[in-house]
Parts: structure tokens; C-alpha cells; sequence
């Protein structure tokens, strides 16, 4: 029960800074961007939300195990699960969007495209 509290803790933060920094507009669930991948044996779960008719994607990554992830690869699994799901320009990172939690178990990536 207290990973689920920290979770939707950590959720309702980035949402707040998000919606702050998009001058309050609403970021919307890509739903069909749901995904739950390997890399390297390990599996992780990404989300990426949007504002409404809007780029960039926030990308939300965690691993299933819970443990921490590096900000390198946070990123580059973040990109190669954007590209086949929602870059139809050239790609453009966005660091300036990026956002962990605490212990970096859970980090929000910005990307354009």
C-alpha cells in the first residue's frame, strides 16, 4: 500500500509541474502508447502523455522490479519506444522536460517529434 501512495504522489506531482510549465493545460494519456518492454533482460514500463493537439510526448519509464534507472538510459529506451509509436518528424529531445522521483526508480523523458 505505501508503493501505491508514493506512486500516486509521484504522479499527481508531475502532473502539477507539467500542467505549470504547459501554462496549465491538461497532459492526456496516450493510451494506445502503452507498452511493457525488454531491454537488456529487464522489463519496463513506459506511458507517454501529450497536450492535446500539442508536441512534445512526456514519457513516463520505470522497470518492473522497481529499481533504479540511469538518466542515459532512461532516455534511450524512452526513444526507441516513441519512434514506431508517435514520431512522424525528426526526433528532438527535450532535457528541459525531464523529471525523476526520489530515488529514481520513475522518470518522466521529454521528446518531440
Amino acid at each position: 500500500m505505501k508503493k501505491f501512495t508514493s506512486i500516486i504522489i509521484l504522479m499527481v506531482l508531475m502532473s502539477v509541474s507539467l500542467n505549470a510549465q504547459n501554462g496549465g493545460k491538461r497532459l492526456t494519456l496516450v493510451e494506445e502508447n502503452h507498452a511493457e518492454l525488454y531491454f537488456n533482460g529487464v522489463k519496463y514500463i513506459l506511458d507517454s502523455y501529450i497536450v492535446m493537439f500539442e508536441n512534445p510526448y512526456y514519457i513516463i519509464i520505470e522497470r518492473e522490479d522497481k529499481s533504479p534507472i540511469e538518466y542515459q538510459e532512461a532516455i534511450d529506451i524512452s526513444i526507441d519506444y516513441i519512434k514506431p509509436r508517435g514520431c512522424t518528424s525528426p526526433l528532438e529531445r527535450l532535457p528541459n522536460l525531464d523529471r525523476h522521483n526520489e530515488d529514481k526508480t520513475k522518470w518522466m523523458i521529454g521528446i518531440s517529434c
